[in-house]
């Protein structure tokens, strides 16, 4: 069995997934920089159907492959995913049609919804979020804010719901969305992974978080 180590960021970890399913699978061990975030991500790995298991310790074995070592090809303007890749020697597009799954269960909303998340990272001080609000609701009955608490109240808005869950929900909200719109953050990784159209609000002069998808539109920046 093999094994793999990562001491990233939550959207990182999702990242580095391509690379651990090209290479077979196995057991990922996460070094916990934040061991909340790391709680929170292990479950939505755990069910992809080339991961073992997922353990969170900073006591580690021997392992095979450190998938750390894509931070010597990443860069502001480099693909993580390839990165990653690129690290150990690898090629492989199939990423782009999603690399996420979800276990089939009824996941039921009695409404439309769409769902938002700004981030904290990489933020376009100029994007009009509210009037994003406002088209979300033209096609959607509601939006919901995933995150942070103190993200969604900078926002100062009661035109979308703060709700409040683990990375596996919010994979499944998400999924099962109208629409997504995110800043650069986990959960724009998790709606690149999870194969959906989704609206992405770029980072000025930052295009890493654009893996430059068919199904992802740029929203704020003109090319």
């Amino acid at each position: 069995m093999t094994t793999f180590k990562h001491s990233g960021a939550t959207g990182d970890l999702v990242f580095s997934l391509p690379t651990i399913r090209k290479m077979g699978g196995g057991i990922l061990y996460i070094t916990p920089y934040h061991l909340q975030r790391a709680e929170s991500i292990a479950p939505l790995i755990k069910i992809q159907p080339y991961i073992e298991d997922v353990i969170i310790s900073d006591n580690l074995p021997n392992i095979d492959v450190d998938l750390d070592k894509f931070r010597q090809y990443a860069s502001h303007h480099f693909n993580i995913i390839e990165a990653h890749l690129k690290a150990q020697n690898l090629e492989d597009n199939t990423w782009r049609d999603g690399w996420l799954t979800l276990n089939k269960k009824d996941f039921y909303i009695p409404y439309t919804y769409s769902v938002i998340n700004t981030g904290t990272n990489y933020l376009d001080p100029n994007f009009d979020w509210h009037k994003e609000i406002r088209y979300l609701l033209t096609i959607s009955e509601k939006v919901f804010y995933l995150g942070y608490k103190q993200e969604f109240d900078l926002l100062n808005t009661n035109e979308a719901e703060f709700f409040d869950c683990d990375f596996l929900t919010a994979a499944e909200m998400i999924y099962n969305a109208k629409m997504f719109t995110g800043g650069y953050s986990a959960l724009s990784t998790i709606a690149m992974g999870l194969g959906i159209n989704y609206r992405m609000v770029q980072a000025p002069g930052h295009t890493c978080s654009s893996l430059l998808m068919e199904r992802e539109k740029i929203v704020n920046i003109c090319h």
